[in-house]
């Protein structure tokens, strides 16, 4: 029997006789050798955002602050914090800005000693404080002060706030009472039919040493007994004791509740230049008008307060 070979045998040996290939049989090599010869190292750096530097302040009518402007380039501006305690209780009233600046007047709402730090910005990014500095303000403002005595005046029915008029002095909840105020339903602040009454002694208290009156402010806490109609209350100022007044002011009341409104304001003058001895205790005072188109409203007064706004 004649044996056979199998055909990947007979292919090798074919192969070897005549110096031929077979790929299926081997694959092909390479001598390439691939090498990564890369040596850079990456580098990375932190940075934190600086404060500024140098921060002062100077008292005054307001808190003059000032400062040298960090060193980083790409902080927004400062955050302007604010406490009333030495060393705590601080928070932020205002921002300043750009990077670039450098100072900023703060203007609290009422005299006293504030401290002040401040810190650098981006987005939410913040630096650490700056040291503590401190400043007294004197804004130039009496405060608001209350009347301690009071009289009626003439027109009306003759006796103004007629029930309980010293409730109309302290501001307590308890009030002075205007019973049907009025004998005509004019709504004019002229009209002589009109209920008036006068407070006094406000004890405001002004430095001889202030340059220039600013504003006066007059704040008046009432309540009516009902809403229907037209109701107001009509101020006017007096410098010289009562021998004259000037003209009227008026806002009008809305609520059956205690509620308060000004006439006047910190830069408002009742059309006259003031001196320091105007606003005195012998000569200031305040007339308030009830006005009422029912001749039947009650007025019910709880507190009248006077503020000045003054240059020191």
């Amino acid at each position: 029997m004649r044996l056979r070979r199998p055909p990947v045998v007979a292919a090798a040996i074919l192969a070897l006789v005549t110096g031929t290939s077979l790929g299926f049989l081997a694959p092909p090599t390479t001598l390439a050798i691939l090498v990564d010869s890369a040596t850079a190292t990456a580098t990375f750096t932190t940075d934190g955002l600086d404060p500024p530097t140098s921060l002062s302040a100077t008292g005054g009518a307001s808190a003059a602050l000032a400062w040298t402007p960090t060193v980083d380039a790409y902080a927004a501006g400062y955050q302007v914090l604010r406490s009333t305690t030495s060393g705590s209780g601080y928070a932020q009233v205002a921002t300043a800005t750009p990077r670039s600046a450098s100072s900023y007047a703060d203007v609290p709402a009422t005299d006293g000693t504030y401290y002040y730090v401040l810190t650098s910005y981006l987005s939410s990014w913040t630096s650490a404080q700056t040291a503590e500095v401190s400043a007294i303000v004197k804004m130039g403002n009496t405060g608001l002060k209350a009347c301690t005595t009071q009289s009626a005046d003439t027109n009306g029915d003759g006796n103004g706030y007629e029930v309980s008029a010293a409730n109309g002095c302290a501001d307590d909840s308890l009030s002075a009472s205007d019973i049907n105020s009025g004998t005509s339903t004019s709504t004019s602040c002229a009209n002589t039919g009109k209920d008036r009454h006068r407070f006094a002694t406000f004890g405001l208290g002004l430095p001889g040493a202030a340059t220039s009156i600013n504003g006066l402010s007059v704040n008046v806490k009432v309540a009516l007994d009902a809403t229907g109609g037209t109701n107001r209350i009509c101020a006017q100022l007096s410098w010289d004791a009562g021998t004259s007044w000037t003209a009227t002011q008026q806002v009008n009341v809305t609520s059956t509740t205690q509620t308060w409104y000004t006439l006047g304001g910190s830069a408002f003058l009742w059309g006259r230049a003031w001196a320091v001895g105007d606003l005195s205790d012998a000569n200031f005072r305040v007339r308030l008008i009830d006005v009422s188109s029912v001749t039947t409203r009650d007025f019910f007064l709880d507190s009248v307060q006077v503020q000045v706004n003054y240059t020191p």
